[in-house]
């Protein structure tokens, strides 16, 4: 059986901003229950307000769809079952640019696990992904029970389990503390290095020696693609002296050290956001709920 394709499949040239695209598109789905559908520019404006949510607007202020880049995507969801068109175009008119649409039952169940699926994801889409399962659950279940045929039930559950926000946060607690975890021991490796090459060199050894040293210390992770004695001994002189000399500690304390700090601080706070989930479950609707914005 082939595999249906993602959405970030079928974004193209927009799959980066993926995350807050399907969190888009639920929320027009839900906004637009009592008008008969969404609209390809209401899409674009959640889309719009998450991003500036995570404060994109001033990281990435060039980052925006346009809304021909949603109206493709709202063409491609149709084709494969996920969305439906209303209206005109269900008449079979020219889609006109205030077309609307609804999610079908595949839609709402399958956009809502892909945007769980956070394998890895920046911390901001994390949070973002979090607050928006912790504002909209139900609401995105109220959608799903009232389209014909209902959802089964394991369905539902799937999603209520996936969009559970303490299930989100607990997961990147893991992924976290396995990003941490390897960078404390790319930190303490580098440290070794550096420390090994001072004393080979102290002692007046050949580049070439001093690579099969670190080599037989193990901890380089990119071994099985080019060996570490290859890498160093086909570097211009100047480039391996620095590397022999200089190049694991810098990277060690400048690069490693201060995202394993960054990834201590991370840890924390997703557990004591996982506190705070366990102790307060908060609830908002789509329709009628206050958003939060600025």
């Amino acid at each position: 059986m082939s595999r249906t394709p993602s959405l970030a499949d079928r974004l193209g040239h927009v799959t980066t901003q993926a995350t807050f695209v399907q969190a888009a598109l639920l929320a027009a789905h839900g906004a637009g229950a009592r008008t008969g559908g969404f609209r390809a520019s209401d899409v674009r404006f959640f889309f719009l307000l998450f991003t500036n949510w995570v404060e994109h607007d001033v990281t990435r202020p060039s980052q925006d769809i346009d809304l021909t880049q949603v109206r493709r995507t709202l063409e491609r969801l149709c084709r494969s079952g996920w969305a439906e068109p209303r209206d005109d175009a269900a008449r079979g008119r020219k889609s006109p640019r205030g077309q609307r649409y609804v999610l079908t039952e595949e839609g709402v169940v399958s956009l809502a696990e892909e945007l769980a699926d956070l394998d890895r994801a920046p911390l901001d889409e994390t949070l973002f992904v979090a607050c928006f399962a912790a504002s909209y659950l139900e609401a995105v279940l109220a959608r799903v029970r009232g389209q014909a045929p209902a959802l089964s039930t394991p369905a539902r559950r799937r999603v209520a389990r996936m969009l559970d926000p303490s299930r989100i946060l607990r997961e990147a607690r893991r992924s976290t503390a396995a990003v941490l975890a390897d960078l404390e021991e790319r930190v303490r490796s580098s440290l070794v290095f550096e420390e090994a090459a001072r004393d080979a060199l102290a002692k007046e050894a050949s580049a070439e020696e001093v690579a099969r040293r670190w080599e037989s210390l193990g901890s380089y992770q990119l071994h099985r693609v080019r060996p570490l004695a290859e890498v160093l001994l086909g570097l211009p002189d100047d480039l391996r002296r620095f590397e022999l000399e200089k190049g694991m500690g810098v990277r060690a304390r400048l690069l490693f050290a201060p995202l394993a700090e960054r990834a201590r601080a991370e840890l924390a706070l997703l557990e004591r956001l996982e506190q705070q989930l366990s102790s307060r479950e908060p609830s908002r609707n789509l329709e009628g709920g206050t958003k939060p914005g600025r």
